[in-house]
This record gives structure tokens, C-alpha cells and sequence, in this order.
């Protein structure tokens, strides 16, 4: 009877013990393995999957997105370093492996791979821990009564470290993360992870789940505001999209502490962003609320603003309450963000508001600014068919749609169709307003409204950002540890293969439904074509050109259209039509300026030559819609008026003026459309040239203009033609004369002005300019002349040093960047150009060629642009193209060269 009692404990415990091995094999014995701290885990059994290079230049993969990327990168470098590419497939291949994210250090993160093991795996680590003594040698040594093996190359240089248990290959690039798996083996941890976490399934690519912690400081500066409506917690299974281009993370989580956010969308429908006619192709970071209740979200909102925890917010609530019941019941479906690109780090944003009646929901807008101190009623302007209204009252998005619509200064508003469109400055609006003139909006690009109708889900929130963009701030806010782990380098340019984030959510009554999107909307160029420079079009003209062509609207455009100055002749070119105007005085000596000269819905273009003014009409010219231009308006120019540079008058409080130039004598005139002539504006105390550009800012007063003559002295106006304090102000003293060739520039997130004297002393002047320090910068044996070298629109600068032959382009300390030398003496033409999308490059004219350059001194193209004249460049964001516009003795030539 014992005997028997004793089997069949025996039975019973080995059955247990199986059972026990069984489950445990399925991801509670990895659970052991992985060390608390883990960041974020990973699992996929797709990843190592190899991809064709004719794929990955229309479709998205796994292995191409960072953070998964990154985990790769290190298996591989470890794996291809035990044994050949064959042994290492045969491997890795099908196998369900898993990584997890550590501190390795106080500024650095690391991963460590599990990948499951077989008997038939044998050979291969029999091959890992006993590598080629040619090429490798494994050190052993015991932690924590593990053995740990350490893979190291013939000069001591480590490759990595692994331990093996019965299921798993343990290994890391990081010795101290492997010693931390041996020391928590056997004292079983609890992680913060289920163990859905380890698992994924058979119709998934990958499986990703981060703690509350991490998503929230991966969202920056922003994360204050956007993690109020992220889950605490995401598990997201990626599955492709329909398209390929994009990868989709499906979530299913808990309400948890968002309760508050879940009752703002109660019983709000999720929807799809339905206004891609309205958002903007420079648009880099997009929130969208969608609903289906205005009413309902209108009492709820009110709710959650009259708790806020913002004092200010809270109050200008209650003030503004009376007001809010209209406004909200008259919002349509669409409550869109946009912030736009930026060159100078200053948010460019755009609120549109979809309505159901727009002249009730513009009224309750303004009767809101009213209610908050708004003074009274700006004059009202026109801008292409537009009238544009300014409410002088900051944060006003802010007080009644939360504090995700923060940084408005002031609302320029207008009314689009069936929208209310609300701007945060003068010039936002206007920008806004031509790239809805020209259709550069996403229903317009085929694939970022593939993006918005099929990849993007319906959603009662969206946020989107578009990385490599001007001005997305995402990766440069994240902690110094990510920075480093995803910093790209010249072989592997991790964040590069990654365009698009969003992110969205829909809110139930137990549970978050999220949604990560993650891929790009451009597609790769093959190697056959990057980088090279192709001839698009070219056309023959009768005579030679007497300046460069001017381009009007777009270059990629298949409507290509410009102007091409000849001897006393402006040609308009549109398709294979040609328009002639006579009467053209010169060749062209400015730059040229897009304005709504003639209020009548559309764009005009102002350019001078030595002794007129013309504003030309180009006309519509959609297809079907062509029609002869308007013969061009000359007007005649002040005598001594310097007929090179042209500038918006951006911030001004006269509505008539549309251009500035300045005059010999160092004066400021204006263009009045109104009695189409050139008044002075602005008076200078002393005689002499005012180095171009001069600045325009846009001051909370009015316009503000900032401009140096080449004697020193340092001119501030205002609007009024008076200067602000302290101004002019004399750079240098009776002892020490300064003489410049180049402007002063006040950078706009910046209080200091920055400019260099010719002989290449830096100066730093304050708000008041007085001189704040001083550097002398290296002068080489051939000394050149040095001048502040900022880009066409005069949102950054470089500094440049020129002689007759040579150009070197310093960074704003005065390091040299790189130099270009053997130039022709006396045909020499250098500028610095920030075309968007990220995109810098600076152009060196020498003779009859052109060459392109980046800021690191790296050409362009792989040979230079044949050009009589400074070329004219665009960046098409849709196809990665660079479009150069150039002339050559009597052609025009369009060309392109495709970047990455």
C-alpha cells in the first residue's frame, strides 16, 4: 500500500514538473530572464527577414524602423561575428525572438536578444563558444553562479556577451546588461509587462509594449500635453497597411487614470480626418479631434475647462463662457492643429475649425476675443479673395479648446468655404492662404490622402508628426540616452527610413483603443538615379537672356511656367504656349516677391529692374482656364533707389504697402498699391548704403525694420518711421571705425544681434545695441573679406569668407564648414538656401556652372548645372526631387536631382 501511495505521489509530482516545464517554456521562464528595468520589449519572428531593394523603395518593413532597427543591428552584429551568413539564416530563421531595452549606462541604452533554442541548434553554439581562433576567442567567467561567455575580437575588442540556459541563447553588446539577466536568475522578478508581451502571433510582423514612463518622454516637450490622452500603457501587435508603405500597431488597454479624457469623448463617434482639402503640404506636426456630438463635446469641454488645473485657463474660461454655447453648437466635425514648417523655431500654427454654420461660428470667435480683452475691431485686410481679421488677444485657441491649442499670440482669422481658419500671425495666414491659392494641400498629393482616407484610422484623436521636417522638434527633445541609441551615422542612418508618426485613439467605457503608424509617404530612389542630375525640359528661345528666369508656382508642376528677361522683352512660358510683353527696360536685378498687388484673388510677382518696378499677372492657369496675362504695370523707380532687393512689409499696420526697398542714402521706401508709387517710409539720420538684406520683424506693435549701413551704424524702426530706443546706434568709436559688407541680423529666438565686421571681428549686440562681445576670427595668409551670409528668406545664417578665388562657409562661431577654391575671379556667386522638409544646401555660381553643396561641404548632383545666371531652386517634399531652374545663352533648362 505505501508502495503504491509512494508511485503515485511520484506520478503526480513528475506530472507536475511537466506541466510546470510546459508552461513555463511558453514565456514564464523568459519572464525570469528579463531584468526589471526593461524599457520597452520586443518580440518578433519577422524581423530578420531579408528584403529585396526593389521593395524597400515602395514598401516599409520591420527591420526598417528604429528602436526595432536598432535591436537588429545588434543581433546581427553579434551573430555574424560567431559564425557564416548560411549557419546564422538556418539559425535565426522562423524562430520567435525577443529583445529588451536597458540603461546601460546614465546616457546610454542597450538591448539584450533571446532567442529560443532547439536540440537541432546544437551545432551552431557548439560553433559560438568555440569560434575560429583566426578571427575570434570566447573568455568565460562566472557571475551569480552563471557562466557567462565573452565574445572578443583578436585585439581585445569585445563583440558581446551570452549565457545559455536549456531554452535560450541569452547575449548583448553589453556585458553589464548580461550580468544583470545571471543575477535575477532564480529570483524570479515582477515586470510591469503581461506575457502577451512575449508572444506574437502568426498574423503579426511584431509585437511592441512599453512602459507609461518611456511613451511619455519619447512625446518631449509636448508630452504634457499630448500623454493626457495616451493610455498608461501600450501593447501593440504591427500588422502592414494596405498600402505597404505604412506599419500599423493595433492596442486594446485600459481606461485607467484617463478617465477624465474618456468622458470628453463620450458618445462622440470616432472619426476620420475629413479636411484634407484644407491642410497644407509644409504642415510638420498635425492634432485632430474628431466628433460626431458637438453639443455634447461642447458641455463636456466646458466641464473639464472649468476645472482646469491652469489658473490662467480657468479664468479666461469663466470669462468667456457667455460666448462658448454658441461657438461650440456651431463646430462641424473637425477640430484640426496644424503646425507648420519653421525655419527659425518659431511655431507657425494653424487652427481650422470645420462648422456647421461658419458666419455663427466666426461671430462666437470673436465675441469670445471681445469677452477676453481684445481691444477693438483691426482693420480689416484682403489677401487673395480673403478677408483677414486680427483679434489681439493671446492664447485664445487655448482658452477654448484646451491647452493642446497653445501658442497663439494673437488670431488672424478668416473664413474658407465652410471652415473658420484661425492663424498665429500675419504671416502664417498669408502663406497659408497661397498654398490653398496653388492646391500644395494633402487632397492635391495622392499619397498623404492615401494616408488620411485608408492607413489612418477612424479616431477621436490624432497626433501626427512628420520627422525630417523644419521645425519637428520629436527626436531633438528626447532624452540624451535615445538621442544617442538612434543617432544616425554614414552606414547606418537609423531614424532616415522613418517619415511618418502617428499616433491615434478612441475611447470606450473600459478601454483605449490605440493605434501606432509608423512609415513614410516617399518613396526611396534607386541607386541608378540618386544623386544624379537629369535634364527634365528645356526650352528654345529666340535670343539670348539678359538675366536669370524667374519661376512662377511650382517647378514640379507639369503647368511649368515662368518668365525669361530678354533684351527689351519679358517672356511668359506656360506649357507649349509663349506670351510676349514689350517694353521691358532692362534685365532683372531683384529678387522677386509673390504679393495680391491687384486685390483680385490671385498671386502677382514684383520684380525691379534698374530704373522700374513691374507687377506682373500671370493669370489662371489650371487646365481649361488658360488665358492671355495681363500686359505687366511698370512703375517707375525714386532716383537713387537700390534696385536689387525687394522685402514683405510683414507686420505692418498700413494696409496699402506691399513692398520695401532701400535707397542709396540709407532711407526705407515703400511700394503704396493704392497710388501704385514709391514713398519714403522710413528716414536714416545718416548718409550711406544700408547693407542687404535689411530684416523686417514682426514686432507685438507693428513692423520693425533692422538694417546696417556699411559705415556702422545700426538702424531699428518702427512702423511710424520712428526708431526705438538707443537707435540708431554707432557700432565702433573714435578709436576703433568698424566697415561692413554684410547685414545685422536678430535671429528670432534670440535677444542678441549677430553681425562681422570685413576684416572678421564676430559682434554681439544687445536689444538696446550695445556691444556684448567680440571675436576675432582666424584671418588665413589670404586675407579675405567676411560678411553675415543668411539664407534667401533670412531665417538663419551662416558666415562666409571670400577672396577672388576662394569662398569658405563658417558655422555661426566662425568654424570653417568647408571651402571651395579655384574660382574665376570677378564671376562669382554664392547662396545660402533653406528649401524645407529639412533640406539646406548652398549653391557656388563660378562662370558659366553652378554647383550644389551641403552644409558639410558635400556636392550635389553629380556634375555641375551649365548657367549663365544664379539658378532657382525647389524641393519637392512628394518625390524628393530638387528642381533647378537655369539659362544658358538663349534656353532655359529645368533639371532635377533625387535625393534620398
Amino acid at each position: 500500500m505505501n508502495k503504491r501511495i509512494w508511485i503515485g505521489v511520484g506520478l503526480v509530482a513528475v506530472l507536475g514538473w511537466l506541466g510546470y516545464r510546459l508552461a513555463d517554456s511558453s514565456g514564464r521562464s523568459l519572464r525570469a530572464l528579463v531584468p526589471p528595468d526593461a524599457l520597452l520589449i520586443l518580440a518578433s519572428d519577422r524581423l530578420q527577414d531579408s528584403v529585396s531593394e526593389q521593395a524597400l523603395r515602395t514598401q516599409v518593413s520591420l527591420r526598417q524602423m528604429p528602436v526595432f532597427d536598432e535591436a537588429l543591428v545588434r543581433l546581427e552584429r553579434f551573430l555574424y561575428a560567431a559564425g557564416d551568413t548560411a549557419s546564422v539564416r538556418r539559425f535565426v530563421t522562423g524562430k520567435n525572438i525577443r529583445y529588451s531595452l536597458h540603461p546601460a549606462s546614465k546616457n546610454a541604452l542597450d538591448y539584450i536578444f533571446y532567442i529560443p533554442t532547439e536540440a537541432s541548434d546544437q551545432a551552431f553554439l557548439k560553433q559560438l563558444t568555440n569560434p575560429n581562433p583566426r578571427q575570434y576567442r570566447v573568455l568565460s567567467h562566472t557571475f551569480a553562479g552563471e557562466r557567462i561567455y565573452d565574445l572578443q575580437s583578436l585585439t581585445n575588442e569585445s563583440v558581446g556577451s551570452f549565457l545559455l540556459t536549456d531554452e535560450y541563447l541569452v547575449g548583448s553588446t553589453s556585458g553589464v546588461l548580461i550580468e544583470n539577466v545571471a543575477r535575477g536568475i532564480g529570483h524570479r522578478t515582477t515586470l510591469p509587462y503581461t506575457d502577451a508581451a512575449f508572444d506574437v502571433d502568426v498574423d503579426q510582423l511584431g509585437r511592441l509594449t512599453m512602459r507609461p514612463d518611456v511613451l511619455q518622454s519619447l512625446f518631449g516637450k509636448a508630452g504634457s500635453v499630448v500623454r493626457v490622452f495616451l493610455p498608461e500603457e501600450l501593447t501593440l501587435q504591427f500588422r502592414p497597411a494596405a498600402s505597404r508603405s505604412h506599419l500599423i500597431g493595433y492596442a486594446s488597454d485600459e481606461i485607467g487614470n484617463r478617465r477624465d479624457v474618456a468622458n470628453l469623448f463620450e458618445g462622440q463617434t470616432p472619426m476620420r480626418i475629413q479636411s484634407a482639402a484644407l491642410i497644407p503640404q509644409t504642415t510638420a506636426t498635425l492634432y485632430h479631434i474628431g466628433i460626431s456630438d458637438p453639443a455634447r463635446f461642447g458641455r463636456n469641454l466646458s466641464s473639464l475647462l472649468g476645472a482646469a488645473s491652469s489658473d490662467f485657463l480657468r479664468d479666461r474660461f469663466n470669462r468667456l463662457k457667455p460666448a462658448t454655447e454658441a461657438l461650440y453648437k456651431s463646430i462641424g466635425t473637425d477640430l484640426l492643429l496644424c503646425r507648420l514648417e519653421s525655419s527659425n523655431n518659431i511655431y507657425r500654427q494653424l487652427l481650422i475649425l470645420k462648422s456647421r454654420d461658419v458666419k455663427q461660428l466666426s461671430n462666437a470667435y470673436q465675441q469670445a476675443a471681445y469677452l477676453a480683452g481684445a481691444s477693438g475691431s483691426a482693420p480689416l485686410k484682403t489677401y487673395l479673395g480673403h478677408k483677414v481679421l486680427l483679434l489681439n488677444i493671446p492664447e485664445l485657441p487655448a482658452s477654448l479648446f484646451s491647452s493642446l491649442f497653445t501658442g497663439f499670440r494673437q488670431s488672424w482669422i478668416t473664413q474658407h468655404g465652410s471652415n473658420l481658419i484661425v492663424a498665429n500671425s500675419e504671416d502664417v495666414m498669408q502663406d497659408y492662404l497661397q498654398q490653398l491659392t496653388r492646391g500644395t494641400v494633402w487632397s492635391a498629393d495622392k499619397r498623404q490622402a492615401e494616408l488620411l482616407g485608408q492607413t489612418l484610422r477612424p479616431a477621436n484623436f490624432t497626433a501626427f508628426v512628420r520627422l525630417q521636417r523644419t521645425q519637428t522638434s520629436l527626436t531633438s527633445s528626447w532624452p540624451a540616452s535615445w538621442q544617442t541609441l538612434l543617432e544616425p551615422t554614414e552606414h547606418d542612418p537609423a531614424m532616415t527610413d522613418l517619415e511618418n508618426i502617428a499616433y491615434q485613439a478612441s475611447y470606450g467605457n473600459k478601454k483605449i483603443l490605440s493605434t501606432l503608424v509608423l512609415g513614410r509617404t516617399t518613396r526611396r530612389a534607386s541607386q541608378g538615379v540618386r544623386n544624379r542630375v537629369l535634364l527634365q525640359k528645356r526650352r528654345q528661345l529666340e535670343t539670348p537672356l539678359t538675366s536669370g528666369p524667374v519661376a512662377i508656382g511650382s517647378l514640379s508642376d507639369d503647368m511649368l511656367q515662368y518668365y525669361a528677361p530678354l533684351s527689351d522683352q519679358l517672356v511668359q512660358v506656360l506649357a507649349d504656349e509663349t506670351f510676349i510683353h514689350s517694353g521691358l527696360d532692362g534685365p532683372i536685378r531683384s529678387n522677386t516677391l509673390a504679393v495680391d498687388f491687384l486685390d483680385n484673388g490671385r498671386l502677382q510677382y514684383l520684380f525691379m529692374t534698374d530704373r522700374t518696378l513691374y507687377v506682373t499677372d500671370p493669370g489662371q492657369v489650371k487646365p481649361g482656364l488658360a488665358r492671355k496675362p495681363d500686359k505687366p504695370l511698370a512703375i517707375r523707380l525714386p532716383e537713387g533707389l537700390n534696385a536689387t532687393y525687394l522685402a514683405r512689409p510683414r507686420g505692418t499696420q498700413q494696409r496699402n504697402l506691399v513692398a520695401l526697398a532701400a535707397h542709396q542714402d540709407g532711407h526705407i521706401y515703400a511700394l503704396d498699391r493704392r497710388s501704385r508709387t514709391f514713398v519714403r517710409l522710413l528716414t536714416a539720420p545718416r548718409k550711406g548704403p544700408i547693407q542687404l538684406p535689411f530684416q523686417v520683424i514682426t514686432a507685438p506693435t507693428g513692423m520693425e525694420i533692422l538694417a546696417l549701413q556699411g559705415d556702422g551704424t545700426l538702424n531699428r524702426w518702427r512702423d511710424n518711421g520712428t526708431q526705438l530706443p538707443q537707435y540708431p546706434a554707432r557700432l565702433g568709436s573714435s578709436e576703433t571705425e568698424f566697415t561692413f559688407i554684410g547685414p545685422a541680423l536678430l535671429p528670432p529666438t534670440r535677444s542678441d544681434i549677430q553681425t562681422i565686421t570685413e576684416n572678421g571681428q564676430l559682434l554681439r549686440l544687445n536689444a538696446s545695441g550695445l556691444l556684448t562681445a567680440r571675436t576675432q576670427l582666424y584671418r588665413p595668409l589670404r586675407s579675405g573679406s567676411f560678411r553675415l551670409f543668411p539664407d534667401e528668406a533670412l531665417t538663419n545664417w551662416l558666415l562666409l569668407r571670400t577672396t577672388d578665388t576662394e569662398v569658405a562657409v563658417l558655422d555661426q562661431q566662425g568654424n570653417e564648414r568647408f571651402q571651395v577654391r579655384a574660382l574665376q575671379s570677378g564671376r562669382n556667386n554664392v547662396r545660402y538656401h533653406r528649401l524645407g522638409a529639412g533640406v539646406e544646401l548652398i549653391t557656388v555660381k563660378s562662370g558659366n556652372f553652378t554647383t550644389l553643396y551641403d552644409l558639410n561641404g558635400r556636392p550635389i548632383g553629380d556634375r555641375p548645372i551649365p548657367s549663365d545666371f544664379p539658378v532657382s531652386l525647389q524641393f519637392d517634399e512628394t518625390t524628393n526631387e530638387l528642381y533647378i531652374l537655369s539659362a544658358v545663352r538663349n534656353a532655359v533648362e529645368l533639371f532635377s536631382i533625387r535625393l534620398r
